[in-house]
């Protein structure tokens, strides 16, 4: 009789062992499951465009540079009596690049920088001649947000 109830007790026991066991298992394979999906896909985060790159091929393509000009841009062009706002229809293509200092001696130059907005501009003091360009980095991209051209 005792080997009657030790018997099942025992049977009891070693499924209880054995069932633990192999949920521990499930769960270790599991956490090693997500462990080496996590190595293998690295979360991307992507970098902002390096500005010096942008500003060199921004005035070099053409293509390129519509591509980053953020339309209906704010500012617009004056000259004399003739004004508009731009538009990618009468876009003129820029080809001078940002720069620290300007080689132009008879134009006063400030650049203001900052990792997400960039502000240039040109002018000739009592003339009636501005130019002020604005850069943003706009979802880790750079693009022309702003343009005045004034020549009275």
């Amino acid at each position: 009789m005792k080997i009657a109830t030790i018997l099942p007790v025992l049977a009891f026991a070693f499924i209880s062992v054995n069932c633990n066991k192999v949920k521990e298992e499930t769960k270790s394979n599991s956490e090693i499951a997500i462990k080496s999906d996590s190595i293998a896909k690295p979360i991307k985060k992507e970098l902002p465009e390096n500005f010096d790159e942008f500003n060199k091929k921004f005035h070099s393509d053409s293509l390129f540079q519509v591509s980053r000009v953020d339309f209906p841009i704010e500012g617009k062009h004056v000259s004399g009596f003739e004004q508009y706002n731009w538009t990618r229809k009468n876009w003129q293509f820029q080809v001078i690049p940002v720069a620290e200092k300007t080689e132009i001696e008879e134009y006063q130059h400030s650049l203001v920088k900052t990792d997400t907005l960039i502000t240039e501009k040109f002018w000739i003091p009592d003339s009636g001649f501005e130019v002020e360009r604005q850069f943003k980095l706009i979802d880790n991209k750079w693009f022309l947000i702003y343009y005045n051209d004034i020549n009275l």
